[in-house]
């Protein structure tokens, strides 16, 4: 399978930017500030790695679990990647 472009047309660098195309940009979109579905900014968010994790792992609201999707590490990658969206 080959990449997925990122903003811009850029190929993924960071290793969570595959795996954040692949399952948040349908309602977070590629920037981090879609907010379909009522999906939060991630470039406006407050919670730091540690909240995230936990919110990717185990969902709240509208925001579906990844823990049976995701590995750990994978969750961790996602989460550093949205930490880079601004």
């Amino acid at each position: 399978m080959l990449p997925l472009p990122g903003p811009a047309g850029a190929a993924p660098s960071a290793p969570g930017q595959l795996i954040f195309q692949e399952n948040c940009v349908r309602c977070h979109g590629a920037d981090g500030r879609l907010g379909r579905n009522g999906a939060h900014d991630l470039t406006k968010s407050n919670l730091n790695a540690f909240g995230r994790t936990y919110l990717v792992t185990n969902g709240l609201g509208k925001m579906p679990a990844f823990s049976k999707k995701l590995t750990p590490a994978q969750i961790e990658q996602v989460v550093a990647y949205s930490l880079t969206l601004k």
